[in-house]
């Protein structure tokens, strides 16, 4: 999808936000801003909000020298997502439809995203999304993709949302799936590396593999071999979050984008309001 001139002023703030993480000095966060205000000016809209939202954490690591400034908090909201696990097992133990379950469970570790600087409250945030209906629901259609021995590739997305795919990815497994899941080749936001999988015990149920890069979702122009082989067997895609939706959304696979429409431009593209979930099928 292309950008919006809204995602220009979401890129100010993104800086701002992710500069707060590692300093207080206000020249420094001033040079930041004024770098991000140059990039701003030779920004173009033809690209994807991912793209043109990238070079914003390339500033501030060049400027603080901090090369991933999201490791602590990604590490800590994967803890805390590892100490729900038990009761998002059984969430699904005692569910009429575990699959269903299983998917908002999935969306729901969507709220966690540190870049773009939302609040979110994990445990009342969980409890709501599982009482709400996708605005977007091809539960269907996946439903009958889901056949056993084919191959599905799952694009992760953030750290500590990760744990909450191992509820899903547990399901897949379960139904005779044969699941790949993906993480960012180098740390960008608070995205899943192979790190996260690690610490969720991912590595430990199925493949995990990387995209070639540290990119917002996925730049096709660098992508690593393994991970262009995997999407092009894939039978199934799932797609985790915005930055894979803006990046995929006009990708030839037969993909499912999962996620929480967070800004009034993607929510737009998807054709619902901000802050719906979105479970949507974009056939081969």
């Amino acid at each position: 999808m292309r950008s919006d001139p809204e995602c220009l002023v979401c890129i100010l703030k993104q800086s701002l936000n992710t500069a707060r993480i590692i300093t207080s000095d206000i020249n420094l966060l001033r040079t930041i801003i004024d770098q991000t205000a140059e990039q701003i000016l030779r920004s173009d809209l033809a690209l994807t909000p991912a793209a043109l939202s990238k070079p914003v954490y390339e500033i501030v690591a060049g400027v603080t020298g901090t090369k991933d400034p999201f490791r602590e908090l990604k590490h800590r909201t994967n803890l805390e997502a590892l100490q729900l696990l038990p009761e998002l097992e059984a969430n699904i133990a005692d569910a009429d439809d575990p699959l269903s379950i299983a998917l908002h469970l999935a969306v729901a570790g969507n709220i966690i995203d540190l870049g773009i600087g939302h609040d979110f409250d994990l445990i009342n945030d969980i409890k709501a999304i599982l009482n709400t209906e996708f605005a977007v629901d091809d539960t269907e259609d996946f439903r009958r993709d889901l056949q056993p021995g084919r191959q599905l590739l799952f694009l992760g997305d953030n750290s500590g949302e990760i744990v909450f795919d191992r509820i899903l990815v547990q399901e897949l497994v379960g139904r005779g799936l044969a699941v790949t899941y993906c993480v960012k080749s180098g740390p960008i936001i608070n995205d899943a590396t192979m790190e996260d999988a690690l610490q969720a015990g991912l590595t430990e149920m199925v493949p995990v593999i990387e995209t070639g890069s540290n990119d917002i979702g996925v730049d096709f122009n660098r992508i690593s071999s393994e991970f262009e082989a995997a999407f092009n067997r894939a039978d199934i895609i799932i797609a985790k979050g915005q930055g894979n939706f803006e990046t995929c959304d006009d990708a030839s696979g037969n993909i499912y984008f999962l996620l929480k429409a967070k800004c009034d431009v993607v929510a737009r593209e998807l054709g619902v309001t901000t802050g719906d979930i979105v479970f949507t099928h974009s056939p081969a």
